[in-house]
């Protein structure tokens, strides 16, 4: 099988590992906006797999991309990323997350490719997530062009299997920690699992800002790839179909507990001290029932989350230990 991957990032050079070491042949389109090109070269000592470069905005640098197949599948990933609004720049987000797919999917439909796989976010919930979640839960509210650009990116892709012979699935993906094959080290763009070991094996403090206790749904980035394969590889009629994909749900300051005590065994006197909980956070999920009920129908292909957070840490602190100048 051969497939092309937009954006081979944190999450996409996840997906190609895992592609790559199951035989297919992978190519990525990536603008190097924000990732390692040297990590991702080495993705070529796993298979066959090809690296080209440009913005999934550009019709040209997506015609060369697809020059490359024919493909049986294109896994489209290329978007910004959610970040602070000191890093956001909403010009790049529009022309990554609202150009980039009409792009790709047009490409798509000219080079008949019978599989399109949309990684979207659990965000599409909104901020707070409902008290039980399946693929049928209306969208909540957006409070960033970022996640508000993944519920267009979904509808686009609607459209597109509507009108055009085309299996086409929107995963809705927790937020993705763990290690994977391109990591990051700026805070502005880590989720909060990666960001707190950073910080803790720095010796910073772990910081949970107020109103940080609302429940979040979490999947290590190998789930993560896993499921996005699972829905390329499932029997769905052609049309749009909808996934999520999540591990576990958790609080921040959960998080931070767990972190600062794996810390606190793995470096002695370099301890980041364990966040209070924020004074106007509930205190009271997961005691009473209030951790949101999470359905996939990924599950019913076979997927499995396989990773916990509580299990993980570790590997994100001993990653960054070795990485960290002493």
């Amino acid at each position: 099988m051969a497939v092309l991957i937009t954006g081979a990032g944190y999450v996409g050079a996840a997906l190609a590992a895992r592609l790559l070491r199951a035989g297919e042949r992978v190519v990525a389109l990536d603008n190097g906006f924000a990732t390692d090109r040297a990590a991702v070269a080495q993705l070529a000592e796993l298979g066959d797999f090809t690296l080209c470069a440009g913005s999934v905005a550009s019709p040209r640098a997506v015609a060369r991309a697809f020059a490359c197949g024919p493909f049986d599948v294109v896994y489209h990933l290329a978007a910004q990323a959610s970040a602070p609004a000191a890093a956001r720049q909403p010009r790049y987000t529009e022309t990554t997350n609202l150009t980039g797919p009409r792009v790709v999917l047009d490409a798509v439909v000219r080079h008949a490719v019978p599989h399109v796989v949309y990684a979207s976010s659990f965000r599409v919930y909104g901020a707070v997530l409902p008290p039980e979640v399946a693929e049928t839960t209306p969208y909540g509210p957006q409070r960033d062009l970022v996640h508000l650009s993944q519920v267009y990116g979904e509808k686009l892709l609607e459209l597109y299997a509507q009108h055009h012979a085309l299996t086409a699935v929107a995963v809705r993906l927790a937020v993705v920690y763990g290690v994977g094959p391109v990591m990051r080290t700026d805070y502005r763009y880590l989720a909060v699992p990666n960001k707190f070991c950073l910080q803790a094996v720095r010796g910073e403090p772990l910081v949970v800002y107020p109103g940080a206790a609302t429940p979040t749904a979490f999947i290590h980035v190998a789930d993560a790839a896993a499921a996005l394969q699972a829905a390329a590889t499932a029997p769905w009629p052609a049309g749009f179909h909808v996934a999520n994909a999540a591990g576990e749900v958790r609080t921040v300051p959960e998080v931070a507990a767990l972190v600062a005590a794996a810390a606190a065994r793995g470096l002695p006197g370099q301890v980041a001290t364990p966040p209070a909980p924020p004074a106007d956070s509930p205190q009271d999920w997961g005691a009473g029932g209030a951790i949101p009920l999470i359905h996939s129908r990924l599950a019913a292909l076979g997927w499995r989350p396989t990773r916990t957070l509580a299990d993980s840490v570790g590997e994100l602190l001993d990653y960054y230990r070795a990485r960290e100048p002493a």
